[in-house]
């Protein structure tokens, strides 16, 4: 029992150190999730429902967090020249060089947190972090 109430103080300030660390990457001016949002469509996600499934929300969460987008110019939607039913939606310039930016933020910030492991350490932890999340 001790050892379970160990893992989740380390697990949860962990978390917590890293929600606070993120949020000011983000320089506290958008929230996670609108962050993921602009991040997915960086990568070529491009439809609500793609969104909605890759972030394993609700569609009309994602219709909230682009609405936000729309309006601060960060993303814009437009019908599909394919097949008009569909809207897509992609990044204004300054949404690309933000996304860029915080990404190469976010990296040094695991960067730096992780170098308290050794190279051995980090692919070990690294294997496990990914045998649990690949048991949820």
């Amino acid at each position: 029992m001790d050892n379970y109430l160990e893992i989740e103080t380390a697990i949860k300030r962990v978390f917590s150190s890293f929600r606070h660390d993120i949020k000011s990457v983000l320089n506290h001016t958008m929230s996670g999730g609108e962050y993921r949002v602009l991040s997915l469509i960086a990568s070529g996600v491009n439809k609500t429902s793609d969104l909605a499934k890759k972030l394993e929300v609700s569609a009309s969460h994602i219709t909230s967090l682009t609405d936000a987008l729309v309006a601060r110019s960060l993303i814009t939607r437009e019908r599909s020249s394919q097949d008009r039913r569909i809207i897509e939606l992609s990044l204004t310039k300054e949404a690309e060089h933000y996304v860029k930016e915080i990404s190469e933020k976010k990296r040094e910030l695991i960067i730096n947190r992780f170098s308290v492991f050794t190279p051995e350490e980090q692919k070990e932890f690294k294997r496990l972090l990914k045998k649990l999340a690949d048991s949820i």
